[in-house]
């Protein structure tokens, strides 16, 4: 048994081992930008803050995304200079001096970037705000010290003057020496025709025959001892004023870099601060990179027990498999708040300890301050502790076998776990007696539910099975297998106990039927029940599982069809509006144009008052600009009219124009139908009629006035209501009021809300008539002219009492 949190270095790593979690931290370590990140990745230590370091990665990640590089390129290993700088009288050369400025440079780059961005990363803001802000040692480092990490001309007045010098002395030495070497060669004593370099003196080299008629000193032969290298006498003076240079150049170069050893020593403390911030950004940025890596989120993470894992990735398969969603499958597991214990069965290799460890993984990764390779609508409890107990580790130095040592190990677990661990233990006592086993396992999982442990065990004992279905508590669950295929098929399904499938599995090795077929004979009648259960109990959870995708089908049509609906009638909505401004604009047109042509037709009468044929032509021109109202109006009305619905059939339910009045189709007649609305038979035009469930035909009835108090039936024979509109275009006033008066007791009579009257705009003398008529009328609750819509000024809304 190993507990990540509670017992020594070595024993958290095995179970980090166990997990595979280390292989995932070494994956995400070779993303890091310096060895300080990478070997605190391989540290595997658990953030102080849990949920805040989540949210930095997730930020992280999602700046990634965005495609944008760091805001530094360079994060040097600066651990060992900082320790070498502790040591009194200690300093750093130019290269370790460049490192330091790296290092400075690359923090406050990095904590300028992310206050600006604070907005879009706030916990990233937050963390990186605590970086110590250095400017002077950056100015005197790199002042004095160029990018190739050499010491500049300028970083003191003496180093200056000493370089000057230098390079005024190897000048001479070089022109005495092309004076030399253009002698030598004259006079044919050279070997080789060039200024060479020994012991740090330049010399010539000479045949060996000729080395006493260049005075100078001997510096070095050649391997054949053909050449010898001899410095002439004459630039004796100057090399050694050049070496003496050199001597004050490296002592001045020393005493820079001292005090600028100095200068980082005294604020040593902050630059070890610095140096730590960005060690951990620089494991935040890997875990972000892991997280972009394997498409990993962050789940929800609950104060509460519920466990939930959608569409979860192992994620070292998944990174070892190159990614694949087609290799690696993913698992769906929920535990929910008062189920405490899950016990896994299924075939040998059919993916109990994969779905196990799965599980235990991913909560190792979120308490490890990485992201998860599974859906974002997953919930994971705040586990403080993880216990698990894996594979058949025999201890021989303990003189244990390997079921004394499992049950070594769950003594551990028992002793330490507490209801805000999780305890993953695989094939729970499964090396001993059955029975035995069986009674050990249920008195262990008895016992962490008692303390309300989340527990998952993965186990082939079917009376632990059969307890998981009778306890309270405690699930079973099972990895499916596909007994045609011999395969399987790793899918997990919750509630449902698993065969072991061994049989099936005898014959996927090759066993002869014979073999297989006795061996099935030895099975108690009790097992082959069992096994028997469990089959109906796949079967019923594969029908639920094909129900429920065909719910989630038909949801997903529904609400396809919903968004298009909503869609068309914001584009309806749109084209009415765009209607009616143009009709509006059309109308005020046509008005300004008949103003005009009637002003000038009073014109022209006024100028001719005595003229019958002036007058005749003007009236001849009104009667025609009237006529061609009428026509357009009766255009429009036919084109604003509804279009009757040919889909209506006898014993369709339907709705009469916009009222909430509903009947049942009797018959069809040409463009009429005869409805029974109630106990009463009415014949109205198809066009105004509007098809509709029985459902809602039944709200449409509680939405309705209610009519007078007590009737119960009524006939409409003696006052027949062909429709709700009524046209008086035409019509004299006397005749108009009449039809007005008989329309108006027949929608009374068949207990019609409403109907339009049809009057035409014209001079508006019907329009009038009509309204002085309505405002006297009992029945009359209200009126108003007709929306744009429904025919404008040329039509009156009445609605009944």
């Amino acid at each position: 048994m190993v507990n990540i949190d509670e017992t020594t270095a070595t024993e958290s790593v095995s179970l980090l081992r166990k997990l595979e979690f280390d292989k995932v931290a070494r994956h995400a370590a070779g993303f890091c930008i310096s060895p300080m990140g990478s070997d605190l990745v391989m540290e595997m230590g658990l953030p102080d803050e849990r949920e805040r370091e989540l949210v930095r990665v997730l930020e992280l990640k999602e700046f990634l995304l965005e495609g944008q590089p760091l805001p530094f390129s360079r994060l040097p290993d600066t651990r060992h200079l900082l320790d070498k700088l502790e040591v009194l009288d200690s300093w750093l050369d130019a290269a370790e001096l460049l490192d330091i400025f790296y290092l400075l440079q690359s923090a406050v780059q990095l904590r300028k970037f992310m206050f600006t961005s604070r907005e879009r990363f706030p916990e990233l803001n937050e963390f990186t705000i605590r970086i110590w802000l250095e400017k002077s040692i950056q100015y005197s480092i790199s002042q004095a010290i160029d990018e190739r990490a050499v010491v500049r001309d300028t970083a003191s007045d003496g180093l200056y003057e000493i370089r000057k010098n230098l390079g005024e002395a190897r000048d001479g030495l070089r022109r005495k020496m092309e004076r030399i070497l253009r002698r030598c060669q004259a006079e044919g004593w050279l070997m080789e025709e060039t200024v060479a370099l020994k012991n740090g003196r330049q010399v010539l080299a000479l045949r060996v025959e000729n080395k006493h008629k260049l005075h100078g000193y001997i510096q070095d032969y050649s391997q054949t001892g053909q050449t010898v290298f001899v410095e002439p006498a004459e630039t004796l003076e100057i090399s050694n004023r050049i070496q003496e240079l050199e001597i004050a150049e490296r002592r001045e170069i020393e005493r820079i870099l001292k005090a600028l050893s100095d200068g980082v020593r005294q604020e040593l403390e902050n630059v070890r601060h610095n140096e730590r911030i960005m060690a951990a950004f620089d494991s935040l940025y890997a875990r972000a990179r892991l997280a972009v890596e394997t498409a990993s989120t962050l789940p929800q993470i609950s104060m509460g027990r519920r466990l939930k894992i959608v569409k979860g990735y192992h994620p070292w398969l998944f990174i070892s498999h190159g990614f694949s969603k087609e290799k690696v499958l993913p698992l769906d597991l929920e535990l929910g708040e008062d189920e405490h214990a899950l016990v896994i069965s299924g075939p040998n290799a059919g993916g109990k300890s994969v779905a196990m460890k799965t599980a235990g993984l991913l909560v190792c990764m979120l308490r490890h301050g990485y992201l998860a390779p599974c859906s974002e609508s997953s919930v994971f409890p705040l586990f403080n502790g993880i216990f698990i107990e894996i594979g058949d580790e025999q201890s021989i130095e303990n003189d244990l076998s390997t079921f004394s040592s499992h049950l070594s190990a769950i003594r551990d677990i028992l002793d330490h776990a507490q209801p805000d661990s999780l305890v993953l233990i695989d094939e729970l006592c499964s090396g001993t007696d059955v029975e035995e086993g069986s009674a050990i396992a249920r008195a262990v999982i008895e016992e962490l539910l008692q303390r309300g442990v989340k527990t998952i065990v993965t186990t082939h004992l079917g009376e632990l099975k059969l307890y998981a279905h009778r306890r309270e508590g405690v699930v079973n669950g099972a990895m499916e297998f596909d007994q045609h295929g011999l395969a399987p098929t790793f899918r997990f399904l919750k509630g449902v106990p698993g065969n072991s499938f061994a049989f099936a599995m005898m014959r996927r090795m090759g066993f002869s039927d014979e073999i297989v077929s006795r061996a099935s004979g030895f099975l108690k009648s009790g097992h082959t029940g069992l096994e028997e259960m469990i089959e109906d109990f796949r079967q019923g959870a594969a029908r639920n599982r094909e129900l429920e995708a065909e719910l989630r089908r038909e949801r997903t049509a529904l609400a396809e069809i919903r968004s298009t609906l909503t869609l068309q009638r914001a584009e309806l909505r749109k084209k009415t509006q765009e209607l009616k401004s143009r009709g509006l604009r059309d109308l005020n047109r046509q008005l300004e144009q008949a103003r005009k042509e009637i002003r000038d037709l009073v014109r022209e009468v006024k100028e001719h008052p005595g003229d019958e044929a002036t007058l005749h032509n003007a009236r001849t021109k009104l009667a025609g600009m009237k006529q061609e109202a009428a026509s357009k109006e009766e255009a429009v009305e036919r084109e604003i009219a509804p279009q009757a619905d040919l889909s209506i059939r006898p014993g369709d339910t339907v709705r009469i124009g916009d009222t909430n009045t509903t009947g049942e189709v009797e018959s069809i007649q040409g463009d009429s139908a005869v409805l029974m609305c109630g106990n009463f038979r009415l014949t109205t035009a198809l066009r105004g009629l509007e098809k509709i469930s029985r459902a809602g035909a039944k709200q449409l009835q509680k939405d309705a006035a209610t009519g007078a108090a007590g009737s119960k039936s009524w006939s409409v024979q003696s006052t027949p209501l062909e429709s709700t509109r009524l046209d008086l275009r035409g019509l004299t006033g006397d005749e108009a009021i009449a039809e007005i008066g008989r329309f108006i007791d027949g929608l009374a009579v068949h207990r019609m809300p409403s109907g339009t009257i049809v009057h035409g705009k014209g001079s508006g003398a019907l329009r009038l008539r009509t309204s002085e008529f309505l405002k006297q009328h009992p029945r009359v609750k209200s009126f108003r002219l007709g929306d744009w819509q429904e025919g404008g000024a040329g039509v009156t809304v009445v609605e009944i009492r």
